[in-house]
């Protein structure tokens, strides 16, 4: 899934689930670590936890999740051992 802002340039690349919840994933090809259309997603649908992935290493800030390109297909494990 995607998601677009219908009157803003907010968008978000991805959407999943994972336990019953819905979480936006923003892919990002560089080090670039705003996370502005994830902030607008998660104030909009009162979400817990948004992911980027960018070239930028591991970072839990508690909202916001950075997982390391190369490490993306293990997505699941880092939200499992959230949990």
């Amino acid at each position: 899934m995607y998601w677009s802002a219908e009157r803003s340039t907010a968008e978000v690349d991805f959407a999943v689930t994972h336990d019953m919840s819905v979480i936006p994933i923003e892919v990002k090809a560089a080090e670039n670590l705003r996370a502005k259309s994830l902030r607008v997603a998660r104030e909009k649908f009162d979400l817990g936890l948004v992911i980027r992935t960018s070239l930028s290493g591991y970072r839990d800030d508690g909202w916001l999740i950075n997982v390391p390109l190369w490490g993306i297909g293990r997505l699941t494990d880092v939200l499992d051992a959230r949990s």
